[in-house]
This record gives C-alpha cells, sequence and structure tokens, in this order.
C-alpha cells in the first residue's frame, strides 16, 4: 500500500514538473520561429537593395545585353511552365489509367452480378415450381411446409441483395465513366496548352540565337574578349563580395556548418563532361576560377550540400545564377541554368534540384558553370568532389 502511494507522488509530481517544461520548449519553439522569420526577412531586404544596385548598373549595359536578360528570363518562365505542365499531364494519365483499370473491373463485377441473377432467378423457377407441385399433390405437413417457406424467404432476400449490388455497380460504373470524361476533356486542354508553351519557347529560343549573335559582334567591334570577360569576373566578385558582407550582418540562430569537413566526399551537381577545368586559360592573363560540365538542356542541376539560397537571378556572362551560402564562408555558385526552382532564403538540402541546366548568359551550347569560394575567394573544387 505504501509503495503504491509512493509511485502516486512521484507520478503526480512528474506531472507538475513537466507541464511549465512543456511550455517552456513550445514557448521556445516559437521563439525560434520569429527570429528564423526575422532573419530571413533580412536576408531578403538585404538581397533586394543588392539587386536593386544591380539593376542600376544593368541600364548601363549595352541594349543587347539588357535583351539578352530579359529573354533568357522569359525562357526560364517558359520552361517552368512547360515542365509543370509535363508533371500533370503524366499525373492526369495516372490518374485516367487507373480510371479506366476502375472501369474494367466495375464492367466484369457488373456481367458476374447479371448472370449471378439470372441463374438464381431460373433455379428458383425450376425448384420452385417442383416444390410446390409437390406440397400440392403430396400434402405435405405443415412443419416441412413452414421450412419450405424460410428457404424461400432466404432466396428472395439473396436475389434482393445481388440485385442492389448490381444497381451500386451501375452508380459506380455511371460515375467513373463520368471521371474518365473529365480526365479526357482536361487532359485534352493540357496538351493544347503545352503545344502553345513549347512553341512560345522554341520563339524565344530562337530570338535568344539572334541576341547572342548580334552580342557577340557587339563584343568584337567594341571590346576585346578580354575585356569583357574581365568585366564578368569583376561583376561576379563584386556580388560576392556584396552577399558576404550581407550574410555576415545577420547572427543567424541557426548557423550552417560550412564544407570544412567534407573535403572528397561532395558529389558533382550535374553529370557530365568537364569542358573547362579550374585554372584554365580564358585569355591572357586571365584564368577560370571555376569549372564547366556538360549537361542536357533542362537536366537536372543539384545542391552539393544542405545550405540556403542567397541569390537566384540573372547575371552577365553568367546567366541565371543561384548561389548557396553553405556557412562559415563557404559558398557555391551555379550559372549558365535555364530555370531557377528556388529562390532567396529557401533552404536547400544535399542532392535537391535547384536548378536545370541551359545556355544562359549568352552560352553556345547547354552546361553548368561552377564554383566553390571560401571568404569570397575561389579554391579548386576537384579534390573536394567525387
Amino acid at each position: 500500500m505504501l509503495n503504491k502511494l509512493i509511485i502516486k507522488r512521484i507520478f503526480i509530481l512528474f506531472i507538475l514538473l513537466a507541464l511549465p517544461l512543456t511550455d517552456n520548449i513550445s514557448h521556445a519553439a516559437d521563439k525560434d520561429d520569429k527570429a528564423i522569420e526575422k532573419e530571413l526577412g533580412q536576408l531578403k531586404t538585404e538581397i533586394s537593395k543588392l539587386q536593386n544596385q544591380l539593376e542600376a548598373k544593368r541600364k548601363l549595359q549595352s541594349e543587347a545585353v539588357q535583351s539578352l536578360r530579359k529573354t533568357e528570363k522569359r525562357i526560364a518562365t517558359a520552361s517552368k511552365i512547360l515542365k509543370a505542365t509535363n508533371r500533370q499531364l503524366k499525373q492526369k494519365n495516372n490518374q485516367l489509367a487507373q480510371l479506366k483499370k476502375q472501369k474494367t473491373q466495375l464492367d466484369k463485377n457488373r456481367e458476374q452480378q447479371k448472370d449471378a441473377i439470372a441463374a438464381q432467378i431460373k433455379s428458383a423457377y425450376v425448384s420452385g415450381k417442383q416444390e410446390y407441385l409437390k406440397m400440392l399433390l403430396n400434402q405435405e405437413d405443415p412443419a416441412k411446409l413452414g421450412r419450405m417457406l424460410i428457404y424461400y424467404d432466404y432466396m428472395n432476400k439473396a436475389r434482393r441483395d445481388k440485385i442492389l449490388q448490381l444497381q451500386n455497380t451501375l452508380k459506380e460504373l455511371s460515375l467513373v465513366n463520368q471521371k474518365i470524361e473529365r480526365e479526357i476533356s482536361d487532359l485534352n486542354i493540357l496538351k493544347q496548352s503545352r503545344e502553345a508553351e513549347a512553341k512560345r519557347l522554341q520563339a524565344l529560343k530562337s530570338e535568344r540565337q539572334k541576341l547572342v549573335a548580334s552580342l557577340a559582334k557587339d563584343i568584337d567591334e567594341k571590346t576585346e574578349k578580354l575585356t569583357e570577360l574581365e568585366i564578368n569576373a569583376s561583376e561576379l566578385q563584386e556580388l560576392i563580395d556584396s552577399v558576404q558582407q550581407t550574410i555576415n550582418k545577420i547572427d543567424f540562430s541557426q548557423p550552417l556548418d560550412g564544407l570544412k569537413n567534407l573535403k572528397g566526399k561532395l558529389n558533382w551537381p550535374v553529370k557530365g563532361k568537364k569542358l573547362q577545368s579550374y585554372g584554365s586559360r580564358l585569355a591572357e592573363g586571365l584564368k577560370s576560377n571555376g569549372v564547366i560540365i556538360s549537361a542536357s538542356e533542362g537536366q537536372s542541376i543539384n545542391a552539393i550540400h544542405h545550405g540556403r539560397v542567397v541569390y537566384a537571378d540573372w547575371l552577365r556572362g553568367f546567366g541565371l545564377l543561384v548561389i548557396l551560402d553553405h556557412g562559415d564562408g563557404y559558398m557555391s555558385l551555379y550559372g549558365y541554368n535555364q530555370a531557377l526552382y528556388k529562390q532567396v532564403g529557401d533552404f536547400v538540402n544535399r542532392g535537391e534540384t535547384i536548378a536545370s541546366a541551359g545556355q544562359s548568359g549568352g552560352q553556345q551550347k547547354p552546361g553548368l558553370y561552377f564554383e566553390l569560394r571560401h571568404q569570397g575567394k575561389p579554391f579548386n573544387p576537384s579534390s573536394w568532389i567525387n
């Protein structure tokens, strides 16, 4: 009895202690959520200021560069719409296949139920007629007559159940047929939408080709290739420095762990042949800060590690560019993309798709431009990535 009393008191004490602890945990969680929301708001505000500064600079760029940027961003939008439409078409086709499968089974059930009812009616007619004749001619006793009536009642109920099952099957079949008609209608609309979007995308790509040719001619006439590459590298460095300063301003409540302990353990963001290596000569006195990897247009570009998106926009020479902050001064850069699937402030996991490969930034072939940086300075990714 004493042991039970002690256990009861301990249990009550545990509950009393746990209640404020639960409240504190909940309060702490709310506090963390508010802190994260505030940090993301601050990050987006600072990056927005940076993008406004870049926009002011873009007005000073040549008409060909400005037109290329607008067209490539429109291509990104069209390709995302097309991808979403294809995904919807796939879902609709799967749903239609499931409905057709359901219809086939219902048709089979209907025929089986109809056959069962027909057989039951035939059996009842034949056996019933004979039994009634026997009862009349033989003047069977009341007990046997009662049993026969119960048997007939049971058969009638069984027949009614079969008929109800058939009626339900017919209702289900009618609903499934209506759904199939709706799905086919939706599919036709989606197919028309896909065709229209594909045509629009093709027209934009044709427009882009003309702009790339115009830009190349503009560079040949007004500047040397070295100057153009230097301008591109300089603008990227300015962007990186500004982004790093922005990150340093914010005291994140959930700091990222960086890449320091991951040397040799990372994967390339896309599988493909290396078209340009880190440190390769671009022009007299200028070397590459990153690598270029061949990729098919639209191929998925994946994050090399967990991180936070700190830039996702078009940049001269690099096209549609994503920059991930991995913490502790480490960043990864992904350029030349056809479309971007993340925005500033988004957290991404290792291997998560962040963009699709393209040839934005005035490139002649689709691929990926990739860089790793620490404290704003580029370093060779080869020994870090398998």
